[in-house]
């Protein structure tokens, strides 16, 4: 694992070694995720976790699922999805999952993730968590903001167009979101085309590429 993180310089080097092989040679992102979270709020109508549901491009999937189809059938076996669901969230568990939760410009903190599974749908893989917040956030009060991306933007993750944004569970009346898409300037953006794998901004990069989604309950 240290040594896939050296080879990319970059947070995404907790997936897999297969994203390494399975990129362009130029340019940030050289990998994408779609994006749907879901918001669940327990029986007193509070926020009490988030479900994080990625779907990975054609490309990286092709390399990943490579040797795990054991018996033919095209399909990758049960049992390597959920060895590969353990080993991708134990990397990512120390940069926070790629998810980034604020109330009043304070982190809102979570607790051990939970639904773990490695998907593989129409071709494409997936990944599935949940994080539990350590308090649950009554939306009528507070607002929560978070951010899903890659510090470094290795790489990118964006919100599906069909229903980013689900709530579940006793949702109380007059819930929304809003999701606002990122501006880099025209100095970041050349950035981030002018790095190729071995290279990295740092994590600082990825903030400017990263959709910012609000859910309040007026």
């Amino acid at each position: 694992m240290k040594r896939f993180v050296d080879l990319t310089y970059s947070v995404a080097g907790c997936l897999l070694l297969a994203l390494v092989l399975a990129t362009p040679v130029s340019a940030h992102p050289h990998t994408w995720i779609d994006l749907r979270t879901i918001a669940i709020f327990d029986a007193q109508g509070r926020i009490s976790a988030l479900r994080v549901l990625w779907t990975f491009d054609e490309f990286y999937t092709a390399f990943a699922i490579d040797g795990m189809d054991k018996d033919g059938d095209g399909i990758p076996d049960d049992e390597s999805l959920r060895a590969l669901a353990a080993a991708s969230t134990e990397g990512l568990a120390e940069y926070s999952y790629f998810t980034f939760l604020q109330v009043n410009d304070k982190p809102v903190s979570y607790g051990a993730i939970r639904d773990v599974e490695s998907t593989y749908f129409q071709g494409r893989l997936g990944l599935v968590f949940t994080l539990p917040l350590t308090e649950p956030l009554d939306p009528r009060q507070e607002t929560l903001v978070y951010r899903i991306y890659d510090p470094t933007y290795y790489i990118e993750v964006l919100h599906i167009k069909d229903r980013p944004v689900l709530f579940e569970g006793l949702v109380p009346e007059s819930c929304g979101y809003q999701i606002k898409e990122a501006k880099p300037d025209m100095q970041v953006l050349s950035l981030a085309q002018s790095l190729d794998q071995s290279q990295s901004a740092g994590d600082g990069l990825g903030q400017h590429f990263a959709e910012t989604v609000t859910i309040h309950c007026p």
